[in-house]
């Protein structure tokens, strides 16, 4: 249901003359240029820690590859060893014809094996395997130590084949690490005769490996084709890895992994030539939290040179950012100053570049606002004047008293404007033959504009009901008479009349767009209930011509006829809840039978109030309460339009209870819709 009840000055030069010290001037822009260069600091640190990354990356490939450099040299080392050794064997064995004279053959087995403190023994065999000659060297002969007999299958190769080869490392008769090498032994023509076999001492291997690692906390050991340890420089609880994969991979030969026991080492793998399946690797280690010592005291110097210039770029950012932020603060606060109205406030900030000529404008910002704010309240004290002279006019227009000379009805009413001026009116009117009518209504929209309105609309219809006899053509002569101006400012108005007639004891009724009158029925014998009068019509001013109807209603006395503007039924409280019809409903329902007019309207208007609470008013509230007198009589008034009947008025509107008088009123049966509405 709608409201109608159908659905900038420059800074001052200096006086010529006037001294002005030297003063170097520095702006913003030169600050912001120093806080560009000082922004840097975040891409120093950046490049810092990229060359941080780079040179650990770099220190850890240098590392990488001196370990790996270690390697490759003891295990050429090693190749040398066995390279001249068997070198040596194979010149001995061009000497060594298995079919020689047994005493020469043993006189030379016996000089070779004492030719070099690597050999320990020498043994000649034949073709078929048979030992020809063999001796030790005199240190194994002095102490009784028997040589190793020779691998059978070494023997076969270099016997069948002609293949020489050599065994891992294996532990000698007294515990030294010894290997065996088996050479093949060629007469005339390149002819295989036999073979020679050797008992070699892994002594020197272990002295190269003491004189690789010799100063340093690496560890070297020797591994065969199977990854199998060969032999090693460590003490003896010391134990060689599980697991070798890392150094084993494709192109890989350094790498960090668990090492011996278990502890995390830096590794180099290096194969000793010649290079096969079954050939020896040296592998060097070394604890990763040595061996990256190097690496690290590097990055820890790197990192601190570069801290160190981070720190002092930022500590130079920072002294120039308070620089800049302070006058800015000064600028903020006293802008915050300002915004909240209080306009003597001056802000200080040092002269000399670009905030502070901002702070002298804001300065004289706010002494032109304080003179602007001083000409808005003169000129809002001139309007508050003239808005509550408009409203004492206003409210002087609405009736103080009835102007019938018959005491035909009680009638009490109240408007409450929702601004200063609001757009609701009510009006009394006395008719030829004793009638009288009651007019509400309601402009739209609230303020002087709807003031304006409702002035010329009253004013309207005082004229208009006096020359028709019917509401629906008063209502229809209003429609003509203000349909242009209403749609000239794109508002309307909507209009309710009542015409009682006191000898009929009815009340005749049109509706242009109000809330239909609500009637409240009160019988001596107790009953009676309260229903909306079905009348309704569109508002004056709409672009559709409005049909308008009468309705007639007969009345009894104790009858009570209410006439309500929309802002009762529209009324919001804080959480946006409309006051509504049930609620009217109910409470005209609730209200006693012997209750007078005035008293009805102040419930009402207190219920509303009450469920409005402290939310804004949504719409100017008019009620007009009347009521038949229980005994009609004709009572000469004065003329005088002062003359009023008792009653009361406020400054928001008033409410007269006439006394009642003699008289006879007939009674006729009435009937009523509620809610009625024609757009409803």
């Amino acid at each position: 249901m709608d409201r109608y009840g159908s659905d900038g000055q420059s800074a001052p030069a200096p006086a010529d003359g006037a001294f002005q010290p030297a003063r170097r001037r520095l702006n913003i822009t030169n600050r912001l240029r120093w806080s560009y260069l000082i922004s840097s600091t975040l891409p120093l640190m950046l490049v810092g820690a990229l060359l941080i990354t780079m040179l650990l990356q770099v220190q850890q490939r240098n590392a990488y590859a001196s370990q790996q450099a270690l390697a490759d040299k003891i295990a050429g080392n090693i190749a040398t060893f066995l390279y001249d050794l068997e070198q040596q064997l194979l010149r001995a064995a061009r000497d060594l014809d298995p079919g020689a004279a047994e005493d020469s053959l043993a006189s030379a087995v016996l000089r070779l094996a004492n030719s070099s403190p690597d050999l320990r023994a020498i043994t000649v065999v034949d073709l078929e395997g048979r030992t020809v000659a063999t001796a030790s060297n005199e240190l194994l002969r002095n102490l009784g130590v028997v040589p190793l007999p020779l691998d059978p299958v070494l023997l076969e190769g270099a016997t069948q084949v002609g293949k020489g080869s050599r065994t891992a490392i294996l532990a000698g008769q007294e515990g030294q690490p010894v290997f065996q090498v088996v050479l093949p032994v060629r007469g005339a023509g390149g002819r295989l005769v036999g073979a020679l076999g050797a008992e070699v001492s892994a002594a020197r291997i272990r002295q190269i490996f003491r004189l690789g690692v010799q100063g340093s906390a690496k560890t070297i050991y020797l591994v065969d084709g199977a990854r199998q340890l060969q032999l090693s420089d460590s003490p003896s609880d010391w134990r060689p890895p599980s697991n070798l994969e890392a150094l084993y991979g494709e192109g890989q030969t350094v790498a960090e992994y668990p090492g011996g026991n278990g502890q995390l080492v830096v590794g180099a793998r290096a194969p000793v030539a010649p290079v096969a399946a079954s050939s020896w690797s040296v592998v060097v280690e070394q604890p990763s939290s040595e061996f990256f010592v190097e690496v690290y005291r590097s990055l820890a110097l790197l990192a601190a040179l570069v801290g160190l210039v981070g720190l002092m770029a930022l500590a130079w950012a920072l002294y120039q950012a308070r620089r800049l932020v302070l006058p800015i603060r000064a600028l903020t606060a006293g802008a915050q100053e300002l915004a909240g109205g209080r306009l003597d406030h001056r802000i200080v900030v040092e002269p000399g570049d670009e905030l502070g000529q901002l702070a002298s404008t804001f300065n004289r910002m706010a002494e032109r606002l304080q003179g602007s704010l001083r000409e808005i309240e003169r000129q809002n004290e001139h309007l508050r004047h003239g808005l509550t002279l408009a409203r004492d006019i206003q409210q002087g227009l609405l009736p103080t008293a009835p102007p019938w000379r018959t005491e035909m009805l009680r009638v009490c009413g109240r408007s409450l404007p929702a601004s200063e001026v609001g757009g609701d009116f009510y009006t009394y009117l006395s008719l030829p033959d004793g009638r009288a009518a009651i007019a509400i209504g309601d402009i739209s929209g609230k303020g002087v504009a709807a003031a304006l309105l409702m002035a010329l609309t009253s004013s309207t219809l005082e004229s208009q009901v006096r020359f028709l006899a019917q509401p629906s053509a008063v209502l229809q002569a209003m429609h003509d008479a203000l349909s242009h101006r209403l749609q000239a400012n794109q508002m309307n108005a909507a209009l309710q009349i009542a015409v009682f007639d006191a000898d009929a004891r009815a009340v005749t009724l049109a509706n242009a767009g109000m809330i239909a009158p609500l009637l409240l029925r009160c019988r001596s014998n107790g009953t009676g209930g309260c229903q909306f009068i079905d009348v309704g019509g569109l508002p004056i001013g709409t672009r559709l011509r409005g049909l308008y109807r009468d309705v007639t209603v007969p009345l009894e006395p104790g009858d009570t006829l209410l006439f309500l503007s929309d802002g009762i039924v529209e009324a919001h409280n804080g959480a946006g809840e409309l006051f509504g019809f049930e609620r009217l409903e109910q409470l005209v329902a609730s209200l006693p039978p012997d209750i007078e007019v005035d008293a009805i309207v102040q419930r009402i208007l207190g219920a509303v109030l009450s469920f409005v609470g402290k939310a804004e008013p949504h719409d100017d509230i008019t009620i007009i309460a009347t009521r038949p007198a229980p005994h009609v009589v004709v009572r000469e008034e004065p003329d005088d339009a002062t003359a009023q009947p008792a009653g009361m008025r406020d400054r928001l509107g008033e409410y007269h209870d006439p006394a009642a008088q003699g008289g006879t009123a007939a009674r006729a049966a009435g009937r009523g819709a509620p809610y009625s509405s024609a757009l409803r």
